[in-house]
């Protein structure tokens, strides 16, 4: 169902969404006192009314998966001592969609991030400006050190998991 929000004017607002190789990034949206999500993907911006966290968690699912067992796969990876892990939303024919947090997944202000979507990266005094695969440009309150070791973070998962993927179909029996 879409609906309008006056503050959110010319932005489709909807119910559900799921993530995808479509998808680019969700970051939360507050308006009064309600936080929605604003989502940047191939058609352009959507808002959704419902927290970045339950948009990942339901993707997960859609997908055939779980958030904690996306979780799970990211810290046997990892190791336990990680935080802010990236997770595997899905696999699709066989590359790994991973996103990635930039805060605790369980923060209201946190931001996801699709590793596939990102084209480029600068340092921009205390901020972080990334460009999207559509040419879109996004300042991120998030230092470019910690943007980075995310980032690079998401890509040895991504690797990781195409790497088991691989080994796992070698192994089949036909």
């Amino acid at each position: 169902m879409k609906r309008r929000i006056p503050m959110l004017e010319n932005v489709n607002v909807v119910d559900y969404y799921h993530l995808s190789f479509n998808s680019y990034l969700i970051e939360p949206v507050k308006h009064e006192d309600k936080l929605f999500s604003r989502v940047y993907d191939k058609t352009g911006e959507v808002i959704v009314g419902r927290k970045p966290i339950y948009i990942v968690r339901k993707s997960c699912q859609v997908m055939g998966n779980n958030y904690k067992a996306a979780r799970a796969v990211s810290k046997r990876f990892f190791g336990k001592e990680k935080h802010k892990l990236p997770i595997i939303i899905s696999h699709d024919y066989g590359i790994p969609c991973v996103f990635f947090p930039l805060l605790s997944p369980a923060s209201p202000s946190n931001v996801w991030i699709g590793l596939h979507a990102v084209t480029n990266i600068r340092r921009s005094k205390d901020c972080t400006e990334i460009t999207l695969k559509d040419g879109k440009e996004l300042l991120l309150n998030v230092n470019y050190s910690s943007f980075c070791s995310q980032y690079v973070s998401a890509s040895m998962l991504q690797k990781y998991a195409t790497n088991e993927r691989l080994i796992f179909q070698n192994e089949m029996p036909f």
